[in-house]
């Protein structure tokens, strides 16, 4: 009797078994983003040196090129590109110059030679990993036949962002 009993529930168990068997796949998606590292910049004043008002003889009478290094500090390798974005306030009377002194502007450009005005100019540069100068240059333009004395503070504001 037992034996029938065993066997009974042997087959019960097996029939429940293949009755309520199922399958079922999953699937799901593994998501991120690799996104470039991290830039650092700084730069400094520069000065555009110390002149007499007699050294200026006429309109468009420039002084020496003064470079303005904007430095990059732990540039991730994945930023190829830097972008400037450079404005300030113009000259009263050449609106093509950021604001001097009366008759004075500063006449701003990149190191290749392109002219970075007051009203906004994009400048851009291939990044390079690691530290770098990204380089500016800057100097005194006539801008009247009439000039003023006096000591030159303008402020050049740079956006930089990178990609």
């Amino acid at each position: 009797m037992r034996m029938k009993l065993g066997c009974l529930l042997l087959f019960f168990g097996m029939s429940l078994t293949t009755e309520n068997a199922n399958a079922q796949s999953l699937t799901f998606n593994l998501t991120g983003n690799i996104l470039p590292g991290v830039c650092r910049f700084t730069v400094t004043d520069v000065d555009l040196g110390t002149y007499y008002a007699t050294e200026f003889s006429a309109i468009g009478t420039t002084k020496t090129w003064v470079d303005v290094p904007i430095r990059s500090t732990s540039c991730d390798p994945l930023v190829t590109t830097i972008h400037m974005g450079v404005a300030g306030t113009a000259d009263v009377l050449d609106s093509a110059y950021f604001r001097g002194v009366s008759g004075i502007g500063i006449e701003l450009q990149s190191a290749g030679g392109v002219a970075i005005r007051p009203s906004g100019t994009n400048v851009n540069f291939s990044a390079v990993a690691g530290a770098n100068n990204y380089m500016l240059r800057a100097r005194f333009r006539q801008t009247a036949a009439t000039i003023a004395a006096g000591n030159v503070r303008s402020a050049v504001t740079i956006q930089v962002t990178y990609n």
